[in-house]
C-alpha cells in the first residue's frame, strides 16, 4: 500500500486521476443535452476525428460533439491517445473551435500527460 501511495505523492498520478474524473463529468454532463452514446457516431464526429489525427500526426483522436435544439453544438470532448504535449493540444482545441463555432469553454481535449 506504501508503494501506491508513494506514486500518488508524485503529483503527476494525482493530475492524471484528475483529468479523467473531469473527462468523465464533461461527458456526462454533455451526454444530457442530446450528444452520442456508444455505437452512434455522427458524420461530423468522424470529420472532426479525421481532421484532428491529421493535425495530430495521424494519432488516434476520438470525439464526442453534443447538440442541442436545431443541431447547435453545445460542446466537444477530444481524447488524443498520447497526447503530451500542451502546444499540439491547444492547436487541436483551435481546430475544433473553428470546426464546430464555439468557444474555448466548450472544447475539452485530453491525452495522456496533458488536460485543456
Amino acid at each position: 500500500m506504501e508503494a501506491v501511495w508513494a506514486r500518488f505523492r508524485g503529483g503527476r498520478a494525482w493530475l492524471a486521476a484528475g483529468a479523467a474524473l473531469l473527462a468523465l463529468a464533461l461527458l456526462l454532463a454533455l451526454n444530457r443535452g442530446g450528444g452520442t452514446v456508444g455505437a452512434e457516431r455522427s458524420a461530423l464526429e468522424l470529420r472532426l476525428e479525421r481532421i484532428l489525427s491529421e493535425i495530430y500526426d495521424g494519432g488516434r483522436v476520438s470525439a464526442m460533439v453534443t447538440q442541442g435544439e436545431g443541431d447547435a453544438v453545445e460542446g466537444a470532448v477530444i481524447v488524443a491517445a498520447g497526447l503530451e504535449d500542451v502546444g499540439t493540444a491547444l492547436e487541436l482545441q483551435r481546430a475544433a473551435r473553428t470546426l464546430l463555432g464555439v468557444e474555448a469553454e466548450q472544447v475539452s481535449v485530453i491525452g495522456s500527460g496533458v488536460s485543456l
